[in-house]
């Protein structure tokens, strides 16, 4: 095993950040066998006196002493970038989290990839639709305004999506 120490000042604690590497490790006793490497980080806060954060991950990556650091900053960096997603998906009016196992074969995979594909288009719409960045406007929270759109399809019939998002985005104060 080999091992790194980076000592940091965040400006508000100091941080000791351990790394530790295994390269060639085998994935099972029977041969043959694929070979991977092993990279942890441990962050131990000098202050507390104790480890507030442990990682672990696997590669086909080398793993030397300039590398450890730069491959666990884009690893921890893409975790960030997946659990913020999966957040904004469960938490944010899209309901990732129900069980789409109910269905035939392949129901749980079409339900999620349908969901993903609203996401997409809800963030792109979101960009170039001005009458959806108007509707948008008004409404603070984003599971709001999706509760708001499902009250306004099953109450009322639009023609088009410019008459659905004009309806949304009009203001409640009269003119006057």
């Amino acid at each position: 095993m080999e091992r790194k120490r980076v000592k940091t000042w965040t400006g508000r604690r100091r941080l000791e950040r351990r790394y530790r590497w295994y390269n060639g490790v085998e994935l099972r006793a029977e041969q043959p066998t694929l070979k991977v490497n092993c990279l942890s980080l441990e962050i131990w806060n000098e202050e507390k006196g104790k480890a507030t954060c442990r990682n672990r991950w696997v590669t086909d990556l080398a793993i030397g002493e300039k590398s450890a650091v730069e491959t666990v900053r884009c690893a921890r960096a893409r975790w960030k970038i997946e659990n913020e997603h999966n957040n904004v998906l469960k938490r944010h009016g899209h309901h990732l989290e129900h069980n789409f196992g109910h269905g035939e074969e392949h129901a749980c995979e079409i339900y999620a990839l349908l969901n993903l594909l609203a996401f997409q288009m809800h963030g792109v719409m979101l960009l170039l639709d001005e009458g959806c960045q108007k509707a948008r406007a008004g409404i603070r929270r984003r599971d709001e305004f999706f509760a708001g759109m499902r009250i306004f399809f099953n109450r009322y019939v639009f023609e088009t999506w410019e008459d659905f998002i004009g309806f949304v985005g009009q203001d409640d104060e009269p003119d006057g």
